[in-house]
This record gives structure tokens, sequence and C-alpha cells, in this order.
């Protein structure tokens, strides 16, 4: 390009054959001016219609999750009576499901890194929705195993649900959106329980499995209105789409957009990135810290999930035995059935979750979130040490539905920490 002077660069016929020789100065050209980032947009825009939109699309999709989760802590006893299952074969039904998400979940970032949240979800729901219902029709063991584990594959990519959601939160609220979405993990892990009460007795176990899918399905009929994350089509370069979102956004809350115009990110080529890039020096120490407490924190909430069904389970006159229920449904001397006692139980445990949100988030708010997840961490690991007495079944509940609520308290507030987390 040859030199022009600052004189001559205010000529508009100069600057006009400028942009047509260099697209590079015609871009920085029409970018001129205020510019605006992504995030600071969207606290401009503030929390509105857009929002509740959006809310109760990502909660569907992680009450789905909580759904299939809950099932474990309900089939498993289930088919060991009515396949006549070991104890190892009833572990390696339940294992299959967690297997399939430790395998995939790192798989479906990078798809949703590479490919966009969206349609990430879709293929989420979609996959997870029909083989679930397939499940349904297992004829034997081995292919209940089988699907599960591929259910337990799909149901890796509902942590990019949070991410979505995440990335459409205003920075003041935040934290106290992903709590409130947890109330919808709640609501599925109930729900799970009800229809387990009123459906098995009923219907059967496979009625069960088949109604369990109908949530996830639901959302990926849903999937049209769900826009792609700004934040994503940003850093892909997609500048016209995500303005698009944004505006999109501004309309539906009935606010305006800052003055001036998006405002690209330095690095447009994110395709080098990888997870080594964690254990980076500057990063390695938040990495591991931040894996251990997700590691702590669903191997409690999950642990204790399973573990309440396999208590009510247990006839050695302690652990909440109650020799009452255990005479009105048996299968088998190798198996004791979950009476309908247990399942009511099971209910006012799970019911557990709301109270146990509602104290984490308000402790969240008001003493920071470092103390409150180690505090939550401490007392769950007491009262759960508390559930190896000898006692009557009501003191059992009590302990486990107390055990529940400071385990899943801690689980969502992993979620709030690690988002707002600077590595």
């Amino acid at each position: 390009m040859p030199f022009v002077s600052p004189a001559q660069a205010h000529s508009p016929a100069v600057a006009m054959a400028m942009e047509e020789t260099s697209p590079l100065l015609k871009s920085s050209r029409t970018q001129t001016g205020p510019m605006y980032s992504v995030q600071t947009a969207i606290d401009a825009l503030g929390f509105g219609r857009f929002q509740v939109k959006i809310s109760a699309l990502a909660g569907l999709c992680y009450m789905s999750d909580a759904m299939e989760m809950m099932l474990l802590s309900i089939l498993a006893p289930v088919l060991k009576c009515t396949w006549q299952l070991s104890g190892l074969q009833e572990a390696l039904l339940t294992s299959a499901v967690f297997l399939g998400m430790g395998i995939t979940s790192n798989f479906w970032g990078y798809l949703s890194d590479k490919y966009g949240r969206r349609p990430i979800l879709l293929l989420f729901s979609a996959f997870t929705g029909y083989f679930g219902m397939l499940s349904s029709l297992a004829p034997s063991y081995i292919w209940m195993v089988c699907l599960r584990f591929i259910v337990g594959c799909g149901l890796g990519a509902t942590p990019q649900a949070m991410t979505y959601y995440s990335e459409f939160l205003p920075t003041a609220s935040r934290g106290q959106c992903l709590m409130a979405i947890a109330f919808m993990w709640a609501l599925g892990s109930c729900l799970e329980a009800v229809l387990a009460l009123v459906v098995i007795p009923t219907l059967g176990w496979r009625w069960l499995l088949g109604i369990t899918s109908i949530p996830v399905c639901l959302f990926s009929m849903l999937f049209k209105m769900l826009p792609e994350s700004p934040r994503y089509l940003l850093i892909h370069g997609q500048m016209k789409e995500a303005t698009t979102v944004l505006e999109d956004m501004a309309k539906s809350n009935k606010t305006s957009l800052p003055e001036g115009t998006l405002q690209e990110p330095e690095k447009q080529n994110h395709t080098t990135s990888s997870w080594k890039d964690l254990f980076q020096s500057e990063y390695r120490r938040t990495t591991i810290l931040v894996s251990l407490m997700w590691l702590s924190g669903n191997m409690g909430y999950y642990g204790t999930a399973i573990l309440t069904t396999s208590l009510f389970e247990q006839a050695d006159g302690c652990h909440g035995y109650d020799s009452q229920s255990s005479q009105e449904e048996k299968c088998d001397v190798h198996c004791q059935a979950l009476s309908t006692s247990d399942y009511v139980d099971f209910l006012v445990t799970t019911l557990s979750e709301a109270p146990g949100l509602l104290v984490t988030m308000f402790l969240l708010s008001k003493l920071g979130r470092k103390k409150v997840l180690v505090s939550l961490y401490f007392c769950y690991t007491v009262v759960l040490l508390m559930c190896n007495i000898c006692a009557p079944r009501s003191v059992l509940v009590a302990l486990m539905f107390v055990t529940r609520a400071l385990g899943n308290g801690a689980a969502q507030g992993n979620y709030v920490y690690t988002a707002e987390v600077r590595l």
C-alpha cells in the first residue's frame, strides 16, 4: 500500500480508496468510536424476559438430568429383585451411567467450544431421550447396562447447559441465578421420587424409564427457541450474528444496548487451545483444587442419593430397618424389595434439596464462596458419619434429610464458584 500522509487521510476520496484496497483498514474504520464487550452489553441489558426464557429452557435440561440420575437410586434395587442380580451386578448397573459421563464430559466440552452450545444441547437431548426410551425395552441385564452406559454418555453434556446459561447472565446476578436454576434440579429429583411412588407399584419399572425420558425429549422439541451464545459467536468471528442476539435480548428486555459497536476479541483463532493449558504454571493450582472440589461434590451428592435406598434394603435390624414395612413386599430371599414406605421416605429425603439450596444461596451471598463451601463439606461429612449409628427409621430419615441438603448445597455451590473463579 502506498504511503498516505495524515492530511491526505482525512480526504473522503483517499479514505474510500484505502477501504477498497485494505479490508483490514476498512474493518478498523467502521469500528471507530465507543466499543463495548459482550459482558458489558449483557450487564447493561440486565435480567429480564430474555433471561427468564433461557432459565426455563436450561432448567428443563437440568431437571431432565436430575430425573435420570435419581432413577439410578430406584432402578437398581428393583432390577436386583426382578432379574435376580448379585451385588456386583447391581453396582455395575449404576456405575455404567457414571462411567459414560466420565468418558464423554470433556468430549462434549470440546464439541461445544468448536461447534457451538446450541447444536450440542440439541444433540444431547435427542441422544439421551432416544436411548432413555430404548432402555425401557431392554430385554436383559446386559442390554440394560449397555443402554444405561449410552445414556450416561449423553448426560455428560449436561454441564454445557449451565455454561450456556451463564453466558447470558449479568455479572451482578450470576451467582444467584446459577443457584436459582438449581431448584430445577431439586424439582426433577422430587418428581422422580413421586413417579417411583406412583408408577412402580401400578405400571412397573419399564413405564418409569419411559416417563423419565419425556422431559429431555420435550427439551429437544423446544430447541428452536434457543439462541446461540453471543460469546461463542464473537470468539468465532461472527460479529453480525452476535450483535443480532444482543439486539434480540435488548428488545425482549425492553432495554437498549450501550452506545457504540461490539468489540472484537483480540484472538479469533482458538483452535490451538488444549486441556493441557489448564496445567500451565499460572493455572495448575486452581485446576487441581477445583477438580478435587468437583470430585468431592459429585461423590457426596450422588453417593448419598444412591446410599439412601441401599440403606432401606438392609435387613440387619439397624440403619433404619423397618421390620413391618419389610413384610409388605418381598420378592426373593436374595433381595429385599423396596416397600411403599421406603419410597415415601426416599421422597422425604429428596425434598431436602430445596431447603438446602435456599440456605446455601443465603450463605453464599453473606459469607462468600470459599467459607460456605468448606463449611458445607465439613458438616456433610460429620452428619454422614452419624448415619452409621444403629437407630430407628425416623432417625435415619432425619439424618439422610440433613445429609442430602448439605450435599446438594455444596454440589450446586461448585457451579457458582467455578463460574466466578479467576484462573
